[in-house]
């Protein structure tokens, strides 16, 4: 006779980092190093954590005069890079010093990127849909500028932006598109309607020719496309999974393989779903306000999360080449 297969126990957290003073609103594992991780406030502080000692190893606490949006690496330079609602962009060396900045406008939602070795992506901000790519190592840093084309509905601001094989730049707007950039000659290849009442996209990552989108309704949207011709081809229709509550807050794909999404919503739940089938693996339900941001470690594929309640989160949860089968 077959026995159901008892269901498994809701997953635990390795450990959690409780030492904020304001939300965290980011948060990015050390490409060099799995056992440091970058985390960063509202109240514009940057933290560098050793994760063995579990304890701040370098203290950033004015990096900005505002919430931290974003956080990246120029990984062959070994710099961190910050980007925050005062539209200032900063680059800082492994003793803390800030070795560069650059001020644009204001910028409420959007995160940066960057472009292998030396280009960083972010907004222009004030209201604009404009991304600029910055070389710190010119007198004129502003080398490039993705501007969507002219439509009859306007863009609004830059919620989101992805990098894509260091050659597509993927960016989600307040009207609910996403607009495909050729990051070479900056031209637009493609946009498409995420939303059919235009109400902004609020998450966005790509992974294995697919982009993931997560709105204010309660379900994901995952448009696959080829990568190897110059025109685009989405699937004819749009695969959407199913959230139990509205809202999306953050999503990240496991980069090595991506057959695991993260999607955070806004009843401070993050659950982990199976790309290729949309099936619901499991849901880790610590936090108690909004997670803000997610990473996978790309060697040990351990998933950080930070919060909206001063917390960061650890997880050890379907990071082997077995978990995802199911």
């Amino acid at each position: 006779m077959d026995r159901k297969r008892a269901p498994l126990p809701p997953p635990l957290p390795s450990f959690v980092l409780r030492s904020f003073a304001s939300g965290v609103t980011c948060v990015k594992y050390d490409l060099r190093d799995s056992l440091r991780l970058y985390a960063a406030e509202q109240e514009g502080s940057v933290y560098l954590y050793n994760l063995r000692t579990r304890q701040p190893i370098l203290a950033l606490p004015d990096a900005h005069t505002s919430t931290i949006l974003g956080l990246s690496q120029l990984i062959d330079r070994n710099k961190l890079v910050t980007f925050s609602k005062d539209g200032f962009v900063k680059i800082w060396n492994d003793n803390g010093q800030c070795e560069w900045t650059y001020q644009t406008h204001h910028c409420s939602f959007s995160n940066c990127d960057i472009i292998s070795p030396n280009l960083i992506l972010a907004p222009i901000g004030n209201n604009n849909s404009t991304i600029a790519a910055f070389d710190y190592q010119c007198s004129n840093p502003i080398v490039k500028n993705f501007t969507p084309l002219s439509t009859d509905i306007n863009n609004g601001m830059v919620m989101k932006l992805r990098v894509y094989d260091n050659r597509l730049l993927f960016v989600v707007y307040e009207s609910g598109s996403l607009n495909v950039f050729d990051i070479l000659t900056t031209k637009q290849l493609d946009a498409y309607q995420i939303t059919s009442d235009h109400e902004p996209v609020t998450a966005m990552d790509v992974v294995c020719d697919t982009c993931i989108c997560g709105t204010t309704k309660s379900d994901l949207i995952s448009i696959d496309f080829s990568s190897s011709s110059s025109k685009l081809q989405p699937t004819p229709t749009f695969r959407h999974v199913e959230m139990p509550n509205a809202g999306t807050s953050f999503i990240r794909c496991r980069p090595d393989d991506g057959k695991l999404i993260a999607a955070a919503g806004w009843d401070s739940r993050v659950r982990l779903f199976r790309r290729e089938t949309g099936k619901q693996l499991a849901m880790l339900d610590l936090h108690r306000q909004q997670v803000n941001s997610i990473d996978f470690d790309f060697h040990t594929r351990q998933i950080v999360c930070a919060s909206e309640d001063r917390t960061v989160s650890i997880w050890d949860v379907y990071n082997s080449k077995q978990d995802t089968k199911s």
